[in-house]
Parts: structure tokens; sequence; C-alpha cells
């Protein structure tokens, strides 16, 4: 039987999200037009999130739904075509040091902003 999520957990799960897209609390409070003092009260669990609330910051990171309620923690964003190939070809490369090179290059590349 699956565990129940309560307000803190769904408050961890937005703000895990909330990083994870890169939003602060200031621009994700734009997008869900309220003040980001009730993003804080979200992320700590001390305000409920309502139904429509969680479909709207759903929406904003870009996740199912379903998200929320997932015991794991790992990433839940929505990869396209072209993300899954790049992610499936990288898992193909034996070589830990030709895949450390390869992270340093797109590090390099996203610092520059390209």
């Amino acid at each position: 039987m699956n565990k129940i999520v309560d307000d803190v957990g769904i408050g961890r799960k937005i703000r895990e999200f909330r990083l994870q897209a890169g939003l602060t609390q200031e621009r994700l409070a734009e997008e869900l037009e309220i003040t980001f003092q009730q993003v804080q009260k979200y992320e700590r669990g001390i305000t409920k999130v309502n139904l429509v609330r969680l479909q709207q910051l759903a929406e904003a990171f870009k996740i199912p739904i379903s998200s929320f309620f997932d015991d794991s923690s790992c990433t839940a964003f929505q990869l396209s075509e072209y993300e899954k190939t790049l992610l499936t070809t990288f898992r193909e490369i034996k070589s830990s040091g030709h895949r450390n090179s390869i992270l340093d290059i797109v590090a390099g590349q996203a610092r520059k902003k390209l």
C-alpha cells in the first residue's frame, strides 16, 4: 500500500521541483499569481495545496501531477525526444573518462550561454 503524502511531503516536492526547474520563489509566485510568501508556506507545508493549485504547479514545472505523489526523489521532468536520445546515447558510453569529458564540455558551453 502506498504511503499517504502529507502537506510537508508535498511542500518538499514543490521545493525540489522548483529548484530543478531553476525557478526562484518570486518567479514561481509570479507564474501562479500569488505572493512569494505563499510559495514559502506551501514549501514548508504550512498551507495546504488544493488540487487546482497542484495542477498549476505541475504545469509551471512541466511535470505530470503524479510526480507529487511518487516516493522517489528522481527528476520528474518530461524529456523531449532529443533529450531522450542524448541521454540514451550518453549512457552507452562505457568510459567514465569520456563521460566526464562530455560533461565538462556541456557545462562549459552552458556557462557561455551560447
